[in-house]
């Protein structure tokens, strides 16, 4: 039975898997766990209407039993859990994993700690491994579903899907790479049937390379101008900056502007339902997308930079308090779950430290603030140092390194006529 084409996923943004977790209950020591996930979605009203009704009554069945296994774990009920496990015999083997403590695939790993509960379990996705063997499997370019008795689904795989799941393991090579395969149908979304394919890896806690001959990254993570970065290099006698981009998010004024003209079109009498909807799709603002790119394309850029060598980085993640109701307070404070994940992934030693932007690398003072049009201009009526505010840290930051600072600015800046004549009359620095 063949399903239809999916809708094409985002395969270049690494994504979290939501959910319980996917591994067992024992942890490994000095071991830590990265993961890939590649999402497809298919239409509901294009699969086969026998297939798709025999996996709602699997779902339904599933479900019973991972609801009355969850709430016997949670409350500490032996007889129920045992129960459970009994039901359990009911479903097709390569669905039971779920309820089994030593699988990869077991799916109440954070009993006590998983958010709205109830919620969850009623949701519960189909889970096992990516197998010949096991619920699920790709052959011919389909993935195909076991949905017991002899049954089955065929959904086809796109070409640069089946690309991405060869490119994700060739970047962990030569490690072994667990794939899991959830699929997910939801009562409240029924329109859609959702696939999920996990990509696990394990690998030892990486170690803090020396700083002297490793890239150098910095990542700032900043309310009001997305993210900045620094990459650069340093041998104990010099500190030797490659590059520093910006990463902003997307144009919010651009939606909000859309936003508002489809507000008046509506109060005109032109279309009032449609441009009522559409204005209320435009000032939705969610960069949680963007901010996974762009920490994956970090990553992609300093594996680029470091040519051979360890890469050493640090995410200076804003304080929650510092950007309380900013309109990117949720998605700035993911990039520690992001990058954290990414690390791991890829072996990466990652710290996550913040550092001052307003207090001088050189001589310990208060800095003063100019602002231009496209720069907060950081600078020492002291000692005459000044570069771009959100490149501060990164001088603390070599500091806490024991590296030698580097000059600055670290890229060159336009400064106003008034505080060039200020900064002149000031003993100059030491610029390194």
């Amino acid at each position: 039975m063949r399903g239809p084409a999916p809708r094409a996923p985002e395969l270049e943004i690494p994504r979290l898997a939501r959910g319980a977790g996917y591994g067992g209950k024992k942890r490994k020591r000095g071991v830590v766990e990265g993961f890939r996930v590649l999402t497809l979605l298919y239409y509901v009203s294009e699969l086969p209407a026998g297939a798709f009704r025999r996996l709602k009554e699997l779902f339904k069945a599933y479900r019973a039993v991972g609801a009355l296994y969850f709430w016997s774990k949670r409350l500490n009920i032996e007889e129920g859990v045992e129960l459970a496990l009994e039901r359990a015999k009911l479903l097709p083997y390569y669905y039971r994993h779920a309820f089994d403590e030593d699988s990869q695939v077991y799916q109440f790993s954070e009993v006590e700690r998983m958010r709205r509960p109830r919620r969850h379990v009623l949701q519960l996705p189909l889970a096992d491994a990516l197998h010949y063997n096991h619920g699920a499997y790709i052959e011919g370019g389909k993935l195909v579903v076991r949905l017991g008795g002899g049954e089955r689904l065929e959904l086809p795989l796109p070409e640069r899907a089946l690309k991405w799941l060869q490119e994700k393991e060739r970047e962990v090579a030569p490690l072994k790479v667990t794939k899991i395969v959830r699929i997910q149908w939801r009562e409240d979304r029924p329109e859609y049937l959702k696939v999920q394919i996990v990509l696990r890896v394990e690998r030892r806690k990486p170690e803090m390379p020396d700083p002297r001959g490793a890239l150098l990254v910095y990542v700032d993570a900043n309310s009001d101008y997305g993210i900045a970065c620094v990459y650069a290099v340093s041998d104990g006698g010099e500190t030797k900056v490659l590059e520093t981009p910006k990463l902003k998010p997307p144009n919010r004024g651009g939606r909000l502007m859309e936003a508002a003209r489809r507000m008046r079109a509506a109060a005109r009498g032109r279309k009032p339902s449609v441009n009522y909807a559409l204005a209320r799709l435009s000032e939705r603002f969610d960069s949680r997308g963007w901010v996974k790119a762009a920490t994956a394309r970090i990553f992609k850029k300093s594996f680029k930079r470091a040519s051979g060598r360890s890469v050493l980085m640090n995410f200076d993640i804003p304080d929650p308090e510092s950007i309380k109701n900013s309109y990117l307070q949720k998605t700035l404070l993911s990039i520690r779950k992001v990058s954290r994940n990414l690390a791991n992934w890829f072996g990466v030693y990652a710290t996550f430290e913040c550092y001052p932007s307003t207090v001088c690398p050189y001589c310990g003072s208060k800095l003063k603030m100019a602002y231009t049009k496209r720069t907060r201009i950081a600078y020492c009526t002291r000692c005459g140092f000044y570069d771009d505010r959100d490149y501060v840290p990164f001088y603390h930051w070599c500091k806490a390194l024991g590296l030698p600072m580097p000059k600055w600015p670290l890229q060159r800046i336009e400064l106003p006529e008034e505080l060039r004549r200020k900064l002149s009359s000031v003993r100059p620095g030491s610029p390194g």
